[in-house]
């Protein structure tokens, strides 16, 4: 039978465990907001991208890169690697399996991801870890966006996609954009330059670098989106754990007070049987 003393050793071992979670609920909010900010002017420098992007192809209509309707499509899927996220790798596989085909060949940015999928039948043709901060997306981005590159300029793909989630009003949401070939219709809508681009370098070398801006900045704000997603995830989990821990701590506390009250009462009865109080 459990003593008053075994359950204050229980008592300590929870507020040990609450004390990380509230460490993983400031560290998750931090996170967020620091993501929040970077994401606008993520933004707004790819939307400038997009407008050199037309400056161009309105003046060199010739150069512009023709939309694929079919074909091999590489997927880009955004989870994370690390724990403590709740349902947030689970949510994007199951999303993955209805908006994908079996011809898609998948960049998976996240090991716990590559294993939701791996166990829903989805084999993944590069998996790498995902970022734990914004200062490890520098470098995570260079060796993808080579990667992605790399492989797309091979002539049996057609299409690069991203799938990932993000948050739109304080809700989760699973985004997926199709980021080469370019959406020239979108990009045509941005109302170019009357004039054409003043440089030394021939238009199609000056689409083809802006190209790789152009998926070198998108594929930065899908790590950031990640990112402030997994954290969102991650509070919302360590808020619910942290409200679980503080109800067993309230039961654990009442239960050591009644324990408490039934060790004395045994230890009187005890004094009092053994005729200790009455000599």
């Amino acid at each position: 039978m459990l003593s008053s003393t075994d359950i204050e050793k229980t008592i300590s071992g929870f507020r040990a465990i609450d004390d990380i979670v509230g460490v993983m609920k400031a560290y998750a909010g931090v996170a967020i907001r620091k993501t929040d900010e970077l994401v606008q002017n993520v933004r707004r420098y790819e939307n400038n991208v997009l407008l050199a992007m037309a400056d161009v192809s309105a003046h060199y209509p010739a150069i512009a890169p023709e939309s694929v309707a079919a074909g091999k499509r590489i997927v880009v899927v955004f989870g994370s690697s690390q724990g403590l996220c709740g349902s947030y790798n689970e949510n994007i596989a199951d999303k993955v399996i209805g908006l994908t085909s079996a011809s898609d060949t998948f960049f998976i940015i996240g090991k716990r991801l590559r294993e939701a999928l791996e166990a829903r039948g989805v084999s993944c043709a590069v998996c790498s870890d995902s970022v734990g901060s914004i200062s490890g997306i520098e470098g995570a981005l260079r060796t993808t966006a080579a990667d992605l590159w790399r492989t797309y300029s091979r002539e049996e793909y057609y299409t690069l996609t991203f799938f990932f989630m993000t948050i739109a009003e304080k809700q989760p949401l699973t985004a997926v954009e199709r980021i080469l070939p370019p959406d020239m219709e979108r990009v045509r809508s941005l109302r170019p330059m009357r004039f054409p681009p003043l440089t030394y370098l021939d238009p199609q070398t000056v689409f083809a670098r802006v190209l790789e801006e152009f998926l070198a900045i998108s594929l930065y704000r899908c790590y950031l989106e990640s990112l402030r997603s997994e954290n969102w995830f991650r509070l919302r989990s360590m808020e619910g754990a942290s409200e679980s821990l503080k109800r067993h701590l309230a039961d654990l506390g009442s239960l050591q007070k009644y324990m408490r009250q039934e060790e004395i009462t045994e230890e009187m009865l005890e004094i009092l049987g053994s005729g200790a109080f009455y000599r």
